[in-house]
């Protein structure tokens, strides 16, 4: 127990990085539990018995210290440019083009936005007209024409622009920029073309996985052989299709395409049934030989890492006849891994790995037995997607806004196909090794499986409400809601309470929400100039102007209304009908329904309305509107005054709004001839002018304009209260309550004037 206790101090101080203050709450936790032992040696509380015959002050004390040294040792771990890293040059070249000479050290992989990604060992940088010897990882991306038959090991030249990672402008977005901390990368390139140097090696770990990978499309062809590989090798070593991966995840089944504790334990499960009857160190070294050859294949990831412990953990248990302690090993296990490398605590994969098998070891056993009158293999298929789900259910609440609802018959149906197809690509992946040939004939054998678990998998994808978008979390909800797991495992009173809990989870979750829909009324401005991007939250409404490209529409715009727990947009208006802006709509509407579709522009929308009409949703109404026609959406009424620029007015809980945007011709000729009223907020997204700027005499302006001088901006500071330029602020948010905030704010901005 004791141990336990210090295993989870190291674990809480480490958490408690997430604040810059966190080190004062670890103070006021260790000297409240110190406190509580202390009262009960003096107090004779009945509540307060377990506290006196627990740990003495002196071991609360000690844990308190691990704690604080734990969070002192993850600041101390925070990875840092070198002096000579080549992050420190990007200032001097970011608009320059840039030639990068190196080593590529990860398997180059394509990205959601279809670019060939991977890292560069950099070591040389000329760019006109200086030449350094730099050091330092790069984040590379490139055309996918460009990264073709490129491996690791290879020097390369890449030509391209160097940047520097930005935090994500958008309000809960990903934050690429603490991504790549992590791995201690602190500069990106954008590259155009690459040359290969020296072709590097030809054999290694990225070798084999490419032999399984080619074995098995080539006798399951690209989708299926892809899916059967990244079931062995994780779908981070396979180019596996999105639109697949998407559906596993929708379903709740992404640990199947994670190299994690599921294969370990079928991988485990087999060879120790096929080596029962041989003595105890057979076993344990068939067990030992099976994982180390899984994670070499699978790389050295915190899921993989975890899961092969535990694994050798297990093993070591058979081997000795001994009875373990899988809590503790778990903890143990967590505590390594989180020594070797700090950073890993905030690894969401590594988080909800260590959920899921915390949920498998402590809710499956009561799941099992409370399920006692169904067969025990039945019994056993409901109980450990359950405990996997109950466990990791709020952190994914938390970090997406997302429930499976159809995660428990998913893995019902799938499981037993799941195991034939991880036990069989693995040991056709192992022959594939040495004869291609022979292990691609072994994974034809798995062609109808496979083909039946995508059918299976889609089939309850595309049921009604396959997932049910409910908004993130807070952190107290997510406290809250493990405090309720937690009590339910380990207090007696928890266990008998098992319905009321249930009861207050559900309240934890639904009550805030709910108070939260109701009670909305917020604007978020994008940090996008073209064509500019806003979303309208009200009371029983959802406005989007705007959806952006394919890859802004899938990867900020949906996951953003998901976070918000918006599954349904009532009004969605297009004011640049451009091909490549046209795309976002089909990849919005396969995501969220939306009930009017309504373009706003000069040009024929015939060209959208095919478009749409031929994706795979559509919307309920698509129309025009023109110049004049006013559109009422609850609390917001909209009115196009303009084309070209577009002019936009919005009359938005009784203020004024005007949107500028669109390719921009002289505005002062017009506005001496027309009458428009000063907007309280002017959302300017061309090119700016000054002269106009002034004449509308707004209260907040808010730029989304790249192209704007120092001084103009400057200038534009002095004269209107508040000024907000998404570049550099970030996203734009007004909030009926807080009124507005930036994503980036540089220093405390003045009360809203709305």
């Amino acid at each position: 127990m004791n141990g336990a206790i210090l295993c989870i101090a190291w674990i809480v101080g480490l958490l408690s990085t997430a604040h810059s203050n966190g080190w004062m709450g670890l103070l006021g936790l260790g000297l409240g539990l110190i406190g509580m032992r202390v009262l009960s040696l003096r107090t004779p509380w009945p509540l307060l018995y377990p506290w006196r015959r627990g740990p003495r002050v002196a071991f609360w004390l000690l844990a308190l210290a691990i704690a604080l040294l734990a969070s002192l040792y993850f600041f101390l771990r925070i990875p840092t440019p070198g002096s000579r890293d080549i992050s420190r040059i990007v200032p001097e070249v970011s608009r320059s083009p840039v030639t990068i000479t190196g080593t590529i050290k990860t398997m180059p992989r394509l990205t959601r936005s279809q670019t060939v990604q991977f890292q560069l060992q950099a070591l040389k940088l000329q760019a006109k007209p200086t030449q350094k010897t730099v050091r330092g990882l790069l984040y590379v991306s490139l055309p996918p024409k460009q990264g073709k038959d490129l491996h690791p090991g290879q020097r390369v030249e890449v030509s391209g622009y160097l940047y520097k990672p930005r935090r994500s402008a958008t309000p809960q977005g990903f934050d690429f920029e603490d991504y790549l901390t992590r791995s201690g990368i602190f500069a990106g390139l954008r590259g155009k073309t690459v040359t290969v140097k020296q072709s590097g090696g030809t054999w290694g770990g990225w070798a084999v996985r490419q032999r399984i990978v080619r074995s098995h499309a080539r006798f399951l062809g690209p989708e299926k052989g892809a899916l059967v590989s990244a079931m062995v090798l994780g779908h981070r070593r396979v180019n596996l299709p999105f639109d697949l991966r998407n559906r596993f995840v929708k379903v709740g089944l992404a640990h199947a395409l994670a190299a994690s504790g599921f294969h370990v334990s079928i991988i485990l499960a087999g060879l120790l049934k096929a080596t029962d009857h041989l003595s105890p160190p057979t076993q344990f070294l068939s067990g030992l030989i099976g994982l180390i050859v899984f994670i070499f294949l699978s790389g050295f990831e915190p899921s993989v890492f975890r899961a092969v412990l535990m694994g050798m953990a297990g093993l070591a248990a058979v081997a000795t006849n001994q009875k373990l302690n899988p809590v503790g090993v778990l903890l143990l296990v967590a505590v390594g891994l989180l020594v070797i490398q700090p950073q890993w605590i905030w690894d969401l994969g590594f988080q909800l790995s260590f959920l899921a098998t915390l949920g498998l070891i402590v809710t499956v056993p009561p799941l099992t037995q409370r399920l006692d009158w169904l067969p025990p293999a039945i019994a056993s298929l409901f109980a450990v997607p359950i405990a996997a789900m109950l466990w990791t259910l709020p952190l994914q609440l938390y970090q997406f806004g997302i429930a499976p609802i159809y995660c428990l018959l998913a893995n019902i149906f799938t499981t037993p196909l799941l195991i034939l197809l991880t036990a069989g690509g693995f040991c056709s992946g192992i022959i594939a090794v040495v004869w291609p040939w022979a292990g691609g004939l072994l994974a034809w054998l798995l062609a109808i499986p496979t083909q039946g678990l995508i059918w299976l998998v889609t089939q309850i994808s595309e049921l009604p409400g396959a997932s049910l978008t409910l908004g993130t979390l807070s952190i107290w909800q997510l406290v809250l809601l493990y405090g309720l797991l937690v009590s339910a495992w380990l207090l007696p009173i928890g266990k008998q309470r098992l319905p009321l809990l249930m009861t207050l989870a559900v309240g934890i979750i639904i009550l805030p929400i709910w108070h939260h829909q109701v009670h909305r009324f917020q604007i978020t401005i994008f940090d996008r100039a073209t064509p500019p991007m806003m979303v309208i939250q009200q009371p029983g409404s959802t406005l989007v102007l705007n959806s952006g490209d394919r890859n802004t529409a899938s990867q900020t715009l949906v996951p953003f209304l998901q976070r918000q727990g918006i599954d349904q947009v009532d009004l969605a208006l297009a004011t640049d009908l451009r091909p490549r802006w046209r795309e976002g709509w089909p990849e919005l509407l396969q995501q969220l329904s939306v009930k009017k579709l309504i373009p706003i522009s000069l040009t024929d929308n015939t060209a959208l309305q095919e478009w749409i009409l031929k994706s795979q949703a559509q919307p309920e109404q698509l129309r025009s509107l023109q110049i004049g026609e006013q559109l009422i959406q609850n609390q917001t009424q909209i009115s196009v005054l303009r084309h070209q620029p577009t002019l936009l007015q919005f009359t938005i809980n009784q203020q004024k709004w005007l949107m500028v945007a669109g390719r921009y011709q002289g505005l002062l000729p017009w506005l001496q001839t027309t009458q428009v009223l000063s907007p309280q907020v002017l959302w300017w997204s061309t090119k700016v002018d000054l002269e106009v700027i002034n004449q509308l005499q707004p209260q907040a302006l808010i730029l989304t304009s790249r192209h704007i001088d120092a001084e103009s901006l400057s200038q534009l500071e002095r004269r209107i209260p508040q000024v907000y330029w998404t570049p550099r602020d970030g996203a734009v948010q007004w909030n009926r309550d807080r009124g507005f905030e930036s994503t980036f704010p540089l220093s405390e901005n003045p009360a809203s004037p709305l």
